[in-house]
């Protein structure tokens, strides 16, 4: 809902509050990603969109997760997690741990094939990459914690179609 002004300079401007910002940040494109993680503090997994790359050396990516969340509180006392991108015909399991299908974990888990990487994180075998990482540095902002790992082991499949979101639905992308 843009202001309408004389103003060019205003023209499309939104109030700055957390409803305008979320629907400012839908308007970028981003990976769809399911964190997976192990250890003492359980076997779980989430859908996210918010990692990304940060030093090639040593070989570190960052994930940010709400503060609020079991997925979060499991990671930092297991010290690691497991990035899995997803392929465009993932979009079942991109819904799946981000709770969509009220499932219990463990069946989120047994519906897909997985395999252990260096940490003992579950990679998902039929993933675009699978980035396995040892955490390294947590910083916390606002409602999420930005957690920085670096990678311990790391799995590519042949390029084909990523799955994305953007403005709170899928799109596909030939990598």
């Amino acid at each position: 809902m843009p202001i309408t002004s004389s103003d060019p300079a205003s023209q499309g401007r939104l109030p700055l509050d957390a409803q305008s910002f979320r629907e400012a940040m839908s308007r970028i494109a981003a990976a769809v990603h399911v964190v997976t993680t192990d250890g003492s503090g359980g076997r779980l997994g989430a859908t996210v969109s918010a990692a990304c790359s940060v030093s090639d050396d040593p070989a570190s990516i960052l994930i940010c997760l709400n503060r609020q969340t079991r997925m979060h509180d499991a990671v930092l006392k297991n010290r690691r997690f497991c990035l899995n991108t997803l392929s465009d015909d993932h979009e079942d399991i991109s819904d799946s741990f981000a709770g969509r299908d009220n499932l219990e974990m463990s069946d989120r888990f047994a519906k897909h094939d997985w395999t252990n990487m260096a940490t003992g994180c579950p990679a998902l075998d039929s993933a675009r990459l699978s980035v396995d990482c040892e955490v390294f540095s947590v910083t916390e902002m606002g409602t999420h914690s930005i957690i920085v790992g670096t990678v311990a082991d790391l799995r590519m499949t042949d390029p084909g179609k990523s799955l994305l979101y953007v403005r709170r639905g899928y799109k596909s992308l030939d990598t």
